[in-house]
């Protein structure tokens, strides 16, 4: 390229920055070494040599929760079309492919990564045919909802019916973690071959995105459509997949949905199918389930799903905030915390402000609780970056971990990063996870809190008493803090049982090392009964309600 513009006069980063792409160059650690200015433009913030790709381009891939960084740090091999959004975009998609860069001497020194958004990505043939996916070369999503929108219409003015199959392959994402994204990759490309070869003249089957693929299936009953479906089933369970001589059991779960005069749109026949396929997971996967609309548990999970979409668009467009609940110290040290803040995330929707109760629920049932975490533990960091003097106080901020978050693998070198950016002190921040949590997911918990201690941060064993309790547990897992579950807490000045568990626990926390927190205390009475016990802290309104996290010079997060 150098020899190029000496050749001709023209600077060969112009070429670079006229092309319909955006180009991206990263070294073997992820940081960025070249970005064109269309690159440059995506970002939400200033390009400066060597920033990592997931801070300047947070890219999230689609077909999972994981950032594209992470994904690209754990790939060696080339990436081929890869769908992902950025969170500031909102709905707005885009492929990226990467290839290995390498020295004079074929030794792989970066990578570079072509993005492009995914409607001009799209493949164009002179017979019609238009928007084919990169990886399979079935129609893509844009021609699919064409189509299906002309079912629709034609169903609503004759006495055709039409059928909607959704299709999603099960545990995809165990085989992509495990195996690798080639591996996934691949096998999206046996299932579409797979069902291609299933349907007959005329059926039209697509690839929706990441690993689900829809079916329009055109003058057909229930009775029909939901043969073919438990067909394509069979076809998939059928098929084989070997990867690196690993054999995998693939399966497909399918939701079914007839299109007739009573269809309202095409939106509507896509949420139902969504929801009539998720169903078939939940009652087993690898079978039918067709929508019904009488159906209760449908309805009830039609309600979740609409939460998720809420959740994703709050997530895209930064309607969360954070507030803190203060925790009060009850004992006289040397080395207590004097100003302990517990750190929630609250939803704005429709003008309202949500309590985790209202949305926390179908992020937990639909895989979105590390999406969250993720925005509350960046914003708390942002946070204290902004408010410096923070970092030499007695202070302590305390955050929420779901087990969603403590299972993914780049989890941990997300907290990393953040606790070693500047101006963040790792002393002051304090993470909760819950006991269930923790003795569910014990190596994974260990590790994690092994390596947040190894930075100087701290961890809170929460609403211990009420999981599955077991002081063996506690001695084991190497937590700085209990929180007694207010369960027992709140009326235990009322009720001997509770004041006894509350004892003990706090004794035999003390007796292994850790200090203790007493949630829900609302009461006067309750507070003087801890404070005579030896608790070390009382959570509760008490003392006050949740309030805003402020910057020390004002404005809200």
């Amino acid at each position: 390229m150098r020899e190029f513009s000496e050749m001709t006069g023209i600077d060969s980063n112009w070429i670079l920055n006229s092309l319909g792409q955006y180009l991206i160059c990263v070294d073997l650690c992820g940081r960025i070494s070249y970005v064109n200015e269309s690159a440059s433009d995506l970002s939400q913030h200033e390009y400066s040599h060597g920033v990592p790709l997931g801070d300047f381009l947070p890219f999230v891939v689609i077909d999972g929760d994981t950032l594209f960084a992470d994904r690209l740090r754990s790939s060696k091999d080339d990436i081929s079309a890869c769908g992902v959004l950025l969170p500031h975009t909102k709905d707005h998609q885009y492929l990226i492919s990467v290839s290995k860069v390498c020295d004079d001497d074929g030794v792989v020194v970066g990578r570079c990564l072509s993005v492009v958004d995914d409607d001009v990505s799209s493949v164009h043939y002179g017979d019609g045919q238009s928007h084919l996916d990169p990886l399979t070369e079935l129609m893509g999503r844009k021609e699919f909802e064409r189509r299906l929108e002309n079912l629709v219409n034609d169903a609503s003015t004759s006495s055709r019916t039409h059928a909607l199959l959704y299709i999603d392959i099960d545990q995809f994402k165990l085989i992509n973690d495990t195996s690798g994204h080639s591996a996934g990759d691949n096998l999206i490309k046996a299932i579409a071959e797979c069902l291609a070869n299933e349907l007959f003249i005329g059926d039209m089957l697509c690839r929706l995105g990441g690993d689900e693929f829809g079916v329009l299936l055109s003058n057909m009953d229930t009775f029909e459509a939901c043969s073919i479906a438990n067909r394509l089933i069979k076809a998939v369970k059928r098929m084989p997949f070997v990867w690196s001589g690993i054999s995998h059991r693939a399966s497909i779960s399918i939701g079914v949905v007839l299109v007739d005069e009573h269809t309202p749109d095409r939106e509507s026949a896509m949420s139902q199918a969504d929801v009539a396929m998720y169903s078939a997971k939940e009652n087993g996967r690898g079978r039918v389930h067709v929508y019904d609309k009488s159906d209760k548990k449908l309805s009830r999970l039609h309600d979740d799903m609409g939460w998720v979409h809420r959740i994703n668009k709050a997530l895209a467009t930064d309607d969360f905030s954070l507030v803190t609940e203060r925790i009060l110290p009850l004992v006289d040290e040397l080395n207590r915390i004097t100003i302990f803040n517990e750190i929630l995330v609250r939803m704005h929707y429709k003008g309202e402000v949500l309590r985790p109760g209202q949305f926390m629920p179908a992020a937990e049932r639909f895989g979105l609780m590390p999406q969250i975490d993720r925005w509350v533990i960046k914003t708390v960091f942002d946070y204290l970056q902004r408010n410096a003097e923070l970092n030499s106080r007695d202070v302590m901020y305390s955050i929420n971990i779901s087990g969603q978050s403590l299972c993914q693998e780049s989890f941990l070198d997300f907290v990393y990063h953040g606790l070693r950016r500047a101006n963040i002190n790792p002393k002051i921040i304090c993470f909760e996870i819950t006991e269930t949590v923790a003795i569910t997911n014990f190596s994974a918990v260990t590790r994690f809190i092994q390596g947040v201690h190894e930075l100087g941060g701290k961890f809170a064993l929460d609403d211990f008493g009420t999981g599955m309790s077991s002081f063996g547990y506690l001695q084991e897992l190497p937590v700085d803090f209990v929180k007694i579950d207010g369960l027992f807490v709140h009326d235990m000045d009322k009720n001997p049982v509770h004041e006894a568990m509350v004892r003990s626990i706090n004794d035999i926390s003390h007796v292994l090392g850790k200090r203790t927190i007493a949630e829900f205390v609302e009461r006067q009475v309750v507070l003087e009964q801890l404070q005579a016990m030896g608790v070390d802290y009382a959570q509760g309104y008490l003392h006050g309600y949740p309030t805003e996290l402020v910057d020390i010079a004002g404005g809200g997060v």
